[in-house]
């Protein structure tokens, strides 16, 4: 399974916004481009990685947000996935979200890529000097369940978050 994480960049705009079609097709939120719309992105991309190179030096964020530095997942020259690395956690994120959320594009799922994104992002987990990653998903998701296990995440609890059933795991960083 090939596969590098890099920032986000012009050199796969194209890539990236075909698999943001496909996330607006599928009618679930994205983690890629959190607060904006697709047309802002095709309209002004340069805006949108502004924005993540200053929330990754913890500029500009909302009351109560942390850090994060988004990373993506190409492979062969094409966008396959996302990553949000949160460089601390919040009470929110104790609840939800954790340090790291991660999204493989649909097209691009059931093909091992979410085991490698979140493989991947505990390496630069690791270079922040965090040694233990929380990590959430929602009860009906088994295959981030999968993912995140297959990566040694062990399932602290359960609980319920928004009305939904919501798996909290950990992952120590080696």
């Amino acid at each position: 399974m090939g596969g590098k994480l890099v920032k986000p960049s012009a050199d796969y705009k194209q890539s990236f916004l075909e698999a943001e079609r496909e996330y607006e097709v599928e009618g679930k939120p994205r983690n890629a481009s959190p607060g904006m719309l697709l047309e802002e992105l095709e309209k002004d991309f340069e805006k949108y990685l502004e924005k993540v190179t200053n929330e990754e030096k913890g500029i500009g964020l909302k009351e109560g947000y942390v850090p994060v530095s988004m990373l993506w997942l190409v492979d062969e020259g094409e966008f396959i996935g996302s990553v949000a690395i949160r460089h601390q956690l919040s009470d929110r994120l104790m609840k939800m979200g954790g340090n790291i959320g991660y999204s493989i594009r649909p097209s691009k799922r059931k093909m091992g890529f979410g085991i490698k994104i979140l493989e991947l992002a505990l390496i630069f987990v690791k270079s922040l000097g965090i040694d233990r990653a929380l990590l959430t998903c929602y009860e009906d998701n088994l295959g981030s369940a999968k993912v995140i296990e297959k990566n040694g995440g062990v399932l602290e609890n359960k609980m319920e978050y928004e009305g939904k059933l919501l798996r909290r795991y950990w992952i120590e960083i080696k």
